[in-house]
């Protein structure tokens, strides 16, 4: 077995993490932070390296980590590194993994009213063709088959996706996140929280950090928009095409026949392209009012863990 490399011996390592939970404004948070001039951010925003169990030695994590997400980390600019994995808040283990290398990580964690994150986060599966039930009951009655491996979409990437009760839970989420590192060192934001001060929480984030909160010279002078808004497409036939390429675009790319006289990088341009072209702007429906009461019950306790573990009351979400 490899041994773990440590951060003290690599040429940087990232200092903070922005852990999830999904549709509750970590791309806003995230986007913030990297417009600081004393902070390097990971491209992409999510890069889910530690949920797999691989080789994290100091020579793999430099090839395959940091000159693959951080190529563009300035050591006469950049006093620390951060990335976005949402999906870290539900993989103890990678919480694990991350602290073996990093002992001094911060990490960040994104949260709000668990019913409107499950109807923004349902969006977000129809959008990505991960989801083929439009109606959010229906998505939430199907949970328990779909654990058993029935009814599952075919162009669906993680059938764990789809278990929205366990996402939603952020209670037991967040209690097993501080059993694990510990409460100092996680900085929770809650989703109402930042929009209504957005400054406000983004100095904290800052000082947490570890850099200079000075909003002259941060994400301040630009405003704090907020995203991620809802989003559709013109034609579902590109935007599969887009997102859920058929496996002979796979195969071809494996025997390098995509690559022949194309850039990566002209492929990656036209991607973006079509994909900015293909998207429009979508509306949620809102929840039925019989499925918002049964899921403020179903969703009770863990709310109401939620609230007891940042001393805070959230009956309102009730």
């Amino acid at each position: 077995m490899t041994e773990t490399a440590r951060a003290d011996l690599l040429p940087f390592f990232p200092r903070f993490f922005v852990v999830g939970a999904p549709r509750c404004g970590t791309t806003s948070i995230s986007k913030y932070l990297s417009w600081h001039p004393e902070i390097c951010f990971s491209r992409p925003k999510e890069v889910h390296y530690f949920n797999r169990e691989q080789d994290l030695s100091a020579d793999a994590l430099r090839r395959d980590y940091l000159e693959r997400y951080f190529s563009h980390f300035d050591p006469a600019l950049h006093r620390v590194a951060g990335e976005g994995s949402v999906s870290y808040l539900y993989d103890p283990e990678a919480i694990r993994r991350i602290l073996a290398i990093q002992p001094e990580a911060r990490l960040i964690v994104a949260l709000r009213n668990p019913i409107d994150m499950l109807r923004s986060y349902h969006g977000r599966m129809l959008f990505l063709l991960d989801e083929d039930q439009a109606d959010v009951a229906t998505a939430w009655d199907l949970q328990d088959a779909r654990q058993r491996g029935e009814q599952v979409p075919r162009l669906c990437a993680d059938p764990r996706r789809l278990y929205y009760r366990e996402i939603v839970s952020l209670g037991k989420h967040l209690q097993r996140l501080f059993e694990v590192a510990g409460r100092e060192r996680c900085r929770v934001i809650v989703a109402e929280d930042l929009r209504r001060d957005p400054a406000a929480e983004y100095q904290g984030l800052l000082r947490f950090i570890g850099v200079n909160d000075d909003l002259a010279v941060a994400g301040g002078e630009r405003g704090f928009p907020q995203g991620h808004r809802s989003k559709s497409y013109r034609w579902r036939w590109l935007h599969r095409v887009l997102y859920k390429p058929p496996k002979i675009v796979f195969q071809s790319a494996e025997r390098g026949e995509l690559s022949r006289g194309v850039r990566p990088s002209r492929i990656k341009r036209l991607h973006k392209r079509l994909v900015r072209f293909n998207r429009v702007k979508g509306e949620l429906p809102p929840l039925a009012p019989q499925l918002r009461a049964r899921l403020r019950e179903e969703l009770e306790d863990d709310i109401r863990l939620l609230g007891e573990l940042l001393g805070r009351d959230f009956s309102h979400w009730r």
